[in-house]
């Protein structure tokens, strides 16, 4: 059937957009950027705390509020415990703040879900044998080895960096594309479920009450108000697809984390544009990046 060859491709392309992504992220950054700002270490514990205890906690008291079907309810408290967006990246720049405080934020935030995910998600989700190991191997091996490999090519081969990021990029962006439509199109059909909606809506709030949590833990500074407010809203929708596609055989919560995050993310570039004009204090970009061109 036609639906099901588009739900085959949207499978691979989860891949090839995860681990393009990650690549991407790490070729664009240096280690030395990552080393100062973790001296800032109150502002990323407070990033940590936020995003891996308090967002999941609103999301799964959302989804408790909210009566929705069991494996949409699955799929929020997946996509509520994945911290760490490689999108934060586009919408940091699109505020005009510093990329390498994002990808230094990401980075701390990825390796919380790496360690978190797999302790709370049985625990959250009752019923769902999760693989445990499974997980973790598949976080690491799609999110943490991809942009490390590309850090020690930015570090030690700029050349090839500069050359290769590019096409790196497009490759991101034509699998988000590709997947969003495959996901849309093979999933037409459930499409017509008011409770997908439903849970979409809750989705929704719960991104918008953690933009809100995040920027306030900025310390009155604009630069990390905006960063940690972005950072905070903008879920980690490549961990999410890994685990709701490894953890269930039904569709729908890999269809809800798709759709919440593809409106939620038209929802944060509108805020990352009125933060970047309300902005008061731009921090001064550490060390020399490559331009990164053509990422979404």
């Amino acid at each position: 059937m036609i639906y099901e060859v588009f739900r085959q491709v949207s499978g691979v392309l989860v891949t090839v957009f995860v681990v393009s992504s990650l690549f991407n992220v790490g070729l664009t950054q240096k280690p030395s950027n990552f080393v100062a700002h973790l001296r800032n270490w109150h502002f990323l514990v407070r990033m940590v705390l936020v995003n891996l205890v308090l967002v999941p906690a609103v999301m799964v008291l959302a989804v408790t509020v909210v009566d929705l079907a069991p494996i949409y309810e699955a799929g929020l408290v997946i996509f509520g415990l994945s911290a760490g967006a490689p999108f934060l990246i586009a919408l940091t720049r699109e505020s005009n703040q510093d990329k390498s405080l994002a990808a230094t934020v990401m980075t701390v935030l990825i390796l919380g879900t790496v360690v978190i995910m797999p302790i709370l998600l049985p625990r959250l989700v009752e019923g769902v044998i999760v693989d445990v190991w499974a997980i973790i191997t598949a976080l690491l091996t799609q999110l943490i080895l991809p942009m490390v490999m590309g850090m020690v090519i930015r570090q030690f081969l700029v050349p090839l960096a500069a050359a290769v990021q590019p096409w790196v990029a497009r490759i991101s962006s034509i699998a988000l594309y590709g997947l969003l439509g495959t996901i849309i199109i093979g999933h037409l059909p459930d499409m017509s479920d008011a409770g997908l909606w439903k849970a979409i809506a809750t989705g929704l709030v719960v991104i918008l009450i953690s933009l809100f949590i995040g920027y306030m833990m900025g310390d009155g500074f604009s630069h990390l108000k905006i960063v940690g407010g972005l950072a905070t809203a903008q879920r980690n929708t490549a961990a999410a697809m890994i685990v709701a596609s490894k953890s269930f055989s039904e569709p729908g919560a890999i269809v809800v984390v798709t759709l919440v995050n593809t409106l939620g993310l038209v929802v944060l570039m509108a805020a990352a544009r009125a933060m970047s004009r309300d902005a008061e204090v731009l921090l001064t970009p550490i060390g020399a990046d490559i331009p990164e061109r053509g990422s979404k």
